[in-house]
């Protein structure tokens, strides 16, 4: 049964507890991963930044599109979590590449997501990355279903959630 937004989490510290930190795209423990940082609810909103590093591109200055869309599913993923409450996985998701998005290596890149629609534990959300002057280089939008019964109660034992 899905929390009042006051009653859920508000952000990555308070859904990933130390030592379960090891997601590619937000965990911290993560050697290789992407790092994202911040991953917080601002309103009706899940907010993080990117800081990508030189290992990140593709063409030279250039964010891979790859990268890029991970870090987009990962908001949406974020945001079925803290806006509607539940644990999910994309089923599916479409993905926007506006313009080049460099790879800013002393700047950071916006991360924005949110949730279209909930309903029936299936979740249907957006995401964007903003290049740094504002612009949105990539954005994404999405089909997230609940985790499977015994993934999602692991995921509540072990986040204590």
């Amino acid at each position: 049964m899905a929390r009042s937004l006051g009653e859920r989490p508000g952000g990555k510290e308070e859904v990933l507890p130390p030592g379960a930190r090891q997601c590619f795209a937000c965990g911290d423990d993560n050697p290789i991963g992407m790092h994202l940082e911040g991953i917080r609810r601002d309103g009706d909103e899940v907010r993080a930044t990117l800081r990508p590093r030189p290992e990140f591109q593709s063409y030279p200055g250039m964010l891979h599109g790859g990268l890029s869309a991970t870090a987009l599913d990962e908001m949406m993923g974020y945001a079925a979590i803290l806006l509607a409450g539940t644990w999910s996985a994309t089923a599916r998701m479409e993905v926007r590449f506006r313009a080049p998005v460099p790879v800013p290596y002393q700047a950071s890149l916006e991360l924005v997501g949110g949730v279209a629609e909930a309903r029936s534990g299936r979740i249907r959300a957006w995401a964007r990355l903003h290049l740094p002057d504002g612009r949105v280089g990539v954005e994404s939008t999405g089909l997230l279903v609940p985790l499977p019964p015994e993934t999602a109660e692991r995921a509540r034992q072990l986040y204590g959630l």
